[in-house]
């Protein structure tokens, strides 16, 4: 017989391969497992972590704080700080940065902005170590003998909106005490006292929640305060200035004008009128105050300051430099200061349990924001056009377009309004991609605020008309009339309060719009109103106002997306035509059917959709272009409520003024 061919040797050699990348791999994951006794370096182990900062305890820190600023360096926004310090010779102190702050819901202290520090006793210097994990704590050793320090700093406020907020300029300032303290760990805030100054510049007036001592020109020294008091008490100061009394019964409650120019702040027809009705109508609202006096405090100028920031004696306030001037025909902006004002009941009297803290660097836990500020928004547009500030029209037109863009939020169907709660943490308030499907925490306002009118729809419907919410906020929030001392709730207390004036499942209601995902926004509170959410190809004023003043041109409602006037893609909405076509945030659209972009011939073409005809746009992102018909049928699209007839008009009787 024939010998069989011998086989080639790639063939031969295949078996022994194979044999010997198994055997590597056992080896390799014998080793990876666990490491051979012959092994001669050691494996990482974790670094022990630094010892624990002390917890805050009810306890008083001992002795008072004095504190000073010198805030007379507008130029360059940079405020001047010394703290003296009782301390306890050869112990260490810790002194925190405050982190967490009421009403802002995240850890957003401006610790980038403190700078200088530096610590003595009298001519010696004190070195100290900034905490390796707590990176807003700063601990010092101080030396046998010494038993007060001088902690010296400063607080560089920004330049320009692009780094953060401006809180001073040449004209004015927005001093805020939490940019400016360092305070002692291991103590509740209210048990740490503090005497503060500060020197302002030459000529300017002030005004602020805290009482004054004395003052010498342009050094102004407080009564003592508690730290969480002091906290809450910002001072707004400016050359140019104006007070106005609202109200003094029962107690005084001013509006402080701050403006870059004294031609700047005299208010117009109907603006001195409308706050001091919306002060009345929130004491008929909540039956009582929690304040022994209260300031409402307006900066008129552009990229200044936070938009609003709330306490319970005062709220900041910033509006636009034409406040004034556009008052007429600009109503958006009137409702500003209620925001902060209903605040002084929901947010700072009460507060949600877990958003209560004892210091500034404890965590709080958001989980009802849609109560502390859904609950808020609800009512600022209420008690806005109850004062006359906004038209019933303009009332509903908000609605409608905060309806709107909950309907356009894709993302209630995997993330709860509960889990969107943590995203002043989760965020950080960055700009998002896709905010219809990621949603933030903003959602919590607006979605919270429909959930709050299907609240008091529900209840004027189940009770005949006999009771409203407006019974919900005497008996939550009118008790302890007078008191300036926090009361804390959960959701337990609004539901029990709830059924105390209408029994329903208040528990099931909340719940599922709260912790379930669902398809569609909580609409109910439009349709038991007496009206629908319906869709005009004409916009409603506010929309043509803000599109006139910006030169955007917004089709969220059809396309899903926002241009700026050159054509660049602003806004893209998840799952709208914009979207399915590829569109992106940052493309320009370059033609339109085929004729260079504009923005009214953008318009005229989408409008031309509900008669059928084509929609293609031309787009560059990067240096690629695109090109794409719009899947789009239904022309422009607006949202607005329309009555629906043979129904109760609930949401008329909601807004109309209280006698």
């Amino acid at each position: 017989m024939l010998a069989s061919p011998a086989p080639p040797r790639s063939v031969r050699l295949l078996p022994c391969v194979v044999a010997t990348v198994a055997l590597w791999m056992v080896s390799t994951a014998a080793h990876a497992q666990a490491p051979s006794a012959s092994q001669s370096w050691p494996l990482p182990q974790p670094a022990p972590m630094p010892p624990p900062i002390e917890a805050p305890r009810d306890t008083p820190f001992p002795g008072t704080i004095r504190l000073h600023v010198d805030a007379t360096d507008t130029a360059h926004s940079l405020f001047r700080v010394k703290q003296t310090l009782p301390v306890a010779p050869g112990r260490r102190l810790t002194l925190f940065f405050p982190q967490w702050l009421p009403g802002d819901h995240g850890p957003t202290g401006r610790l980038e902005g403190l700078a200088g520090l530096k610590v003595q006793a009298g001519k010696r210097v004190i070195a100290w170590t900034r905490d390796a994990v707590q990176v807003a704590a700063f601990h010092i050793d101080i030396p046998a003998g010494v038993t007060s320090i001088d902690v010296h700093s400063q607080f560089l406020g920004a330049t320009e909106p692009r780094v953060g907020p401006v809180v001073a300029t040449a004209t004015m300032l927005d001093l805020q005490w939490h940019n400016l303290v360092l305070y002692p760990a291991g103590h509740y805030a209210r048990r740490i006292t503090y005497v503060a100054s500060v020197k302002l510049p030459p000529g300017w007036e002030f005004a602020s929640a805290l009482t004054v001592a004395r003052r010498d020109g342009g050094e102004v020294r407080f009564q003592p305060v508690t730290l969480d008091t002091l906290v809450d008490s910002p001072v707004i100061a400016g050359r140019a200035f104006k007070r106005i009394l609202l109200s003094d019964d029962p107690v005084p409650v001013h509006v402080n004008i701050v403006a870059d120019d004294a031609s700047g702040l005299e208010p117009p027809p109907g603006f001195v009128q409308g706050y001091q009705a919306l002060v009345q109508q929130a004491y008929r609202l909540f039956g009582s105050q929690h304040y022994d006096h209260y300031d409402l405090m307006v900066w008129l100028a552009d990229g200044f300051g936070p938009s609003y920031f709330e306490h319970l004696r005062s709220g900041e306030n910033a509006l636009p430099a034409d406040f004034f001037t556009t008052w007429k025909d600009k109503p958006e902006h009137r409702g500003r200061l209620a925001h902060g004002f209903v605040h002084s009941w929901n947010g700072l009297f009460r507060r949600p349990a877990e958003m209560w803290t004892p210091d500034f660097n404890t965590p709080e836990r958001d989980s009802l924001l849609w109560v502390f500020e859904g609950l808020t928004s609800y009512w600022q547009d209420v008690l806005t056009t109850r004062a006359g500030l906004w038209t019933r029209e303009d009332a509903l037109d908000d609605w409608a377009t905060t309806a709107a863009a909950m309907a356009n939020r894709p993302g209630r169907r995997w993330r709860p309004l509960r889990d969107v709660t943590h995203d002043a943490v989760v965020q950080r308030r960055k700009p998002l991609s896709w905010q219809g499907w990621q949603r933030d925490m903003f959602d919590a306002y607006s979605e919270g605020a429909l959930i709050w009118l299907e609240a008091d729809t529900l209840i004027r419907q189940r009770s005949g008309g006999r009771k409203s919410l407006d019974d919900f906020a005497r008996a939550f929030f009118g008790v302890r009339a007078g008191s300036q001392v926090t009361m804390t709730y959960t959701l337990e207390d609004i539901v029990t309060t709830l059924n105390d004036i209408q029994p329903h499942d208040w528990s099931g209601f909340f719940r599922s719009r709260i912790e379930e995902t669902r398809d569609a926004p909580p609409l109910g509170g439009i349709t038991q109103g007496g009206y629908t959410l319906a869709w005009s190809e004409e916009p409603t004023g506010a929309v043509r106002r803000a599109e006139a003043a910006s030169g955007n041109v917004d089709l969220g409602d059809c396309l899903g997306m926002t241009l700026a006037k050159d054509g660049k893609v602003l806004r893209v909405d998840w799952e709208r035509p914009a979207f399915k076509v590829g569109l992106l945030p940052g493309a320009v659209v370059t033609a339109v059917n085929g004729s260079p972009y504009d923005a009214q011939g953008l318009k005229d073409a989408v409008k031309a959709t509900a008669k059928q005809a084509p929609l293609r746009l031309s787009w560059r992102q990067g240096t690629a272009t695109r090109s794409a018909l719009i899947p789009w049928h239904e022309g422009l699209r607006y949202p607005r409520l329309r009555r629906v007839e043979g129904t109760p008009a609930i949401l008329d009787e909601i807004l109309a003024p209280r006698d």
